[in-house]
């Protein structure tokens, strides 16, 4: 009986730590006092006047919305498919990423700059956002919003109609989209660690966060790389093109 509970607990986390991380980042927004100078002293607002904020803007509604409505439909189709949890799991990350970290963080926070307290958030993080879009010192930050916006957003919406339709390509097709965000992550965010530029604690939080978008890819390129490699050992192939 415990050792059911335990898979079951584990499977729930494999496949939902994405969501649990972009619920702590909304956590954030709700409480997280963005006016301090330089984020000190930390302050939060438990007041919900800054939560009101939040919940009543239509541009968190319009990503969170259908963001949750997905997760509640692909947690039925996974249990009506019998898909395993690491699929499902690929299917929550790229959701998540496609509504929340691409679009509602990055492009409506951090380019765009229309969601509620996460821009103050940004301009924080990296005050270069404070500058006008594609200012010589925040061209590094709009070229990889840039690649979101047209590569890696359209993606992660592909990738999911993938798993969705059971496309045996899927796999490769996931990859790349992973090493797109591999590599926008490192352009990113490259130039203010190579200059070991801190504008706060909040900066060395966000890389921290940011790190998942090379560890993540990286994991899933291993994975299928063993995949692919156990495919073969069952075949009974030994090298490439040649057979046991």
């Amino acid at each position: 009986m415990a050792s059911s509970r335990n898979t079951a607990n584990s499977g729930f986390a494999l496949v939902y730590w994405p969501v649990v991380f972009a619920m702590g980042t909304m956590l954030t927004m709700l409480i997280l006092d963005p006016s301090p100078p330089g984020m000190t002293p930390v302050t939060f607002d438990f007041s919900g006047k800054q939560a009101k904020h939040v919940l009543s803007s239509p541009w968190f509604f319009m990503i969170v919305l259908p963001m949750f409505v997905g997760l509640l439909w692909t947690h039925r189709f996974a249990h009506r498919e019998r898909i395993g949890a690491t699929e499902h799991r690929s299917m929550v990350w790229w959701l998540v990423n496609l509504f929340w970290f691409h679009t509602g963080c990055d492009l409506l926070s951090g380019f765009w700059q229309v969601m509620p307290v996460l821009t103050e958030l940004y301009a924080q993080m990296t005050p270069v956002h404070n500058n006008p879009r594609w200012h010589e010192s925040r061209a590094h930050l709009d070229a990889g919003y840039a690649l979101e916006l047209t590569v890696e957003v359209p993606m992660a919406a592909w990738v999911l109609w993938l798993f969705i339709q059971r496309d045996p390509a899927r796999h490769v097709v996931e990859v790349f989209a992973a090493s797109a965000q591999l590599a926008g992550t490192v352009a990113y965010y490259a130039p203010g660690l190579a200059k070991f530029e801190s504008a706060c604690w909040l900066s060395w939080a966000d890389r921290s966060c940011g790190f998942i978008w090379i560890l993540f890819p990286a994991y899933l390129l291993w994975g299928r790389i063993r995949a692919v490699r156990e495919d073969n050992r069952r075949s009974g192939k030994t090298k490439i093109g040649k057979s046991s």
